[in-house]
């Protein structure tokens, strides 16, 4: 009985530390993103160690200053992302933390119209979907 009981104050004791290690981690992401994705949560719940394999990948393709500013990654981001017609929540956090790092609601509406062509109309409608709902120019209904 009190093998049982040490058992189970140490398992106890290890999900403890696997959850503050757990929000430690995500909160460092979000903060080094600007955003925190539900897929983020989901993957440091269930596999932290994958997930901070693909935070370094991130930061060193991504977040992490290297020549293009962080204003230029996220245009890009918006763009390629709304060419792939990712979820408008998605695109709107990049739309976010551009707005964060410096550009323009017009700088941002301007890369979305410069790539129309070649990502077509459905994708560019994605892309100005999450523009709008982030700056505010929401139609009149």
């Amino acid at each position: 009985m009190f093998q049982f009981s040490l058992e189970i104050a140490d398992q106890q004791k290890e999900q403890t530390m696997s959850t503050d290690e757990t929000q430690a981690f995500l909160d460092s992401q979000a903060q080094n993103r600007g955003y925190s994705l539900e897929m983020h949560r989901i993957m440091a719940e269930v596999d932290l160690e994958w997930a901070k394999t693909y935070g370094a990948f991130i930061e060193a393709t991504y977040t992490g200053q290297r020549t293009l500013d962080r204003k230029t990654k996220e245009l890009l981001q918006i763009v390629v992302e709304a060419a792939l017609k990712a979820d408008v929540e998605q695109i709107q956090a990049h739309v976010r933390v551009a707005l964060e790092s410096g550009a323009t609601p017009t700088e941002i509406l301007e890369a979305l119209q410069a790539v129309i062509a070649p990502m077509g109309a459905l994708a560019f409608r994605r892309g100005l979907q999450a523009w709008a709902r982030e700056t505010g120019h929401l139609p009149n209904e």
